[in-house]
């Protein structure tokens, strides 16, 4: 029988496997030089490609930067899965997932070089993919609640959700940002904020 290869999924594949390396490459570049003196060719040579080639895949820098956000917005939505599904009592999972979800990127991004210039970037040309970033998390923690409720290891009040409780947690988290800047601070009260939060909803 004569096998009917789909070239159309090969292209596909082949697009996105380049446009991965793309974003490895940009985001190397970024670290290093900092995005506003970054330039489509530093990152074309970064990746082996012409800059022709580049402008294939990305129309510009800050397109680059957004698919770079989306990317890491995919792999912490993957390990905050993982944290939320591994067994451990619901408050060290919670724990977990809001530090992979939170604390780790904005640990990885602090710690390079041009820490500071890649957030002031952030907000400049990709602040709704930040939000949504927070969305993501808010979205996990709240499924993660809903299980413990089904399962009855916390009891939400019924003027409450298990939505509300997230998006409490989160505007939480992103307020002590804002007030302690240092997020090594903000890592140390996140199990705290969660032992508030879950006292309140023990089962009576």
């Amino acid at each position: 029988m004569t096998k009917i290869v789909n070239l159309s999924n090969m292209a596909d594949s082949n697009a996105d496997e380049r446009r991965a390396l793309i974003l490895q490459a940009a985001y190397s570049t970024f670290v290093s030089y900092g995005f506003k003196r970054t330039t489509m060719d530093d990152i074309a040579r970064a990746v082996g490609l012409s800059r022709p080639a580049l402008y294939i895949h990305f129309r510009n820098k800050p397109d680059i930067f957004r698919g770079l956000m989306l990317a890491m917005m995919e792999e912490t939505r993957l390990r905050v899965c993982e944290c939320l599904n591994q067994d451990l009592p619901l408050r060290n999972r919670l724990a977990l997932a809001l530090h992979e979800g939170i604390i780790v990127p904005h640990r990885k991004i602090l710690e390079t070089a041009h820490g500071a210039e890649l957030f002031d970037t952030s907000q400049e040309f990709a602040a709704d993919l930040f939000l949504a970033w927070m969305k993501v998390v808010e979205a996990e923690i709240a499924l993660a609640l809903n299980r413990a409720t089904e399962a009855k290891l916390i009891t939400i009040p019924s003027d409450l959700s298990a939505d509300i409780v997230a998006s409490l947690l989160i505007d939480a988290i992103q307020g002590m940002k804002s007030r302690r800047q240092d997020i090594e601070e903000v890592a140390e009260a996140i199990p705290h904020l969660l032992a508030l939060a879950l006292g309140a909803l023990l089962p009576d």
